[in-house]
């Protein structure tokens, strides 16, 4: 496979990926719907472009183009500006949060034209895309075959796998991110009764996180990140305890109603409970999606 890739999208995960790109040496084309991260990551010898033709003649063909950006219209809009640009056996790659019934529809649109899709669910946070990631990958295996080098160069050691046919990478994020809110659900909901305990047991919030952290079964990547969350003064006085909505919440609904999934629901339900009544769970849960994500908090 040829280290060539085209790469649109660099916000907190994309910018990441692509640097992760860089570092292995494969030669990246960059293109950004605002030209300031272009700009920025150019600087790191990405191939910068600033309109969608000039992006795709820099890629050598057939093409690899990778897509990291919003779910929903924004990639039905790019992919639809990018069809007269592409040629037959060229590879369009989501990484992003898109729901999978939308991924099989464009996987269906994009053969139609002999161009193929591939939907791949990045977890791993923006820490995992620049130093290696976890990668669910769904499409036509064979197409999977050819470019399986770039995941295996994306990704930590056995982080990655082809899960499925089309959607099924999706498919299997969505699954993933539902045990994701559980679990962090579960670990703010914990924290939540030792903060309610607090005075009465004199409890280290602090020293009780490092104890989770080391050995104990729910020893974790979310533990870990809570016990940096403690290590960081006064991080946790500065925010409500309020939770942003993101863009897997929807996605989640979907989830409950196709399977049976009620911790799924009433961790869902606690970030949105938390929009009208701030909580110590909700700093947890907020603090937690701004380490391993960047995303946004509120701050007091």
């Amino acid at each position: 496979m040829k280290k060539h890739i085209g790469f649109i999208g660099l916000g907190r995960m994309g910018y990441n990926i692509v640097l992760n790109l860089l570092s292995k040496k494969y030669k990246v084309i960059v293109y950004n719907r605002s030209p300031e991260p272009t700009k920025k990551i150019a600087k790191h010898n990405a191939i910068p472009s600033y309109s969608l033709s000039k992006f795709i003649d820099k890629i050598p063909k057939p093409r690899i183009i990778w897509l990291m950006i919003t779910s929903g219209k924004p990639i039905d809009d790019i992919i639809k500006k990018l069809i007269p640009y592409l040629s037959k056996n060229d590879i369009v790659i989501d990484g992003g949060n898109s729901y999978y019934r939308d991924s099989i529809r464009r996987y269906n649109e994009l053969k139609k034209k002999n161009i193929h899709f591939i939907d791949c669910g990045t977890s791993g946070g923006i820490f995992g895309a620049r130093h290696g990631a976890s990668m669910m990958i769904g499409g036509d295996k064979h197409v999977f075959n050819k470019i399986k080098p770039l995941f295996r160069d994306l990704c930590v050691k056995n982080g990655y796998g082809y899960v499925g046919k089309s959607g099924s990478g999706h498919f299997v994020k969505m699954v993933h991110n539902g045990i994701e809110y559980g679990m962090m659900g579960s670990i703010a909901e914990g924290f939540q009764a030792l903060n309610n305990y607090k005075n009465k047991f004199n409890l280290n919030l602090r020293e009780i996180a490092k104890v989770y952290n080391n050995g104990s079964i729910i020893q974790s990547k979310l533990t870990s990140l809570l016990f940096n969350i403690f290590n960081k003064k006064n991080y946790l006085d500065s925010i409500e305890g309020t939770v942003p909505k993101g863009e897997t919440e929807e996605e989640m609904k979907h989830l409950e109603k196709l399977s049976n999934m009620p911790i799924l629901n009433q961790a869902r339900l606690m970030r949105v409970k938390t929009r009208k009544k701030p909580s110590f769970a909700g700093k947890i849960l907020a603090a937690l999606r701004n380490q391993f994500g960047g995303h946004r908090i509120i701050k007091k």
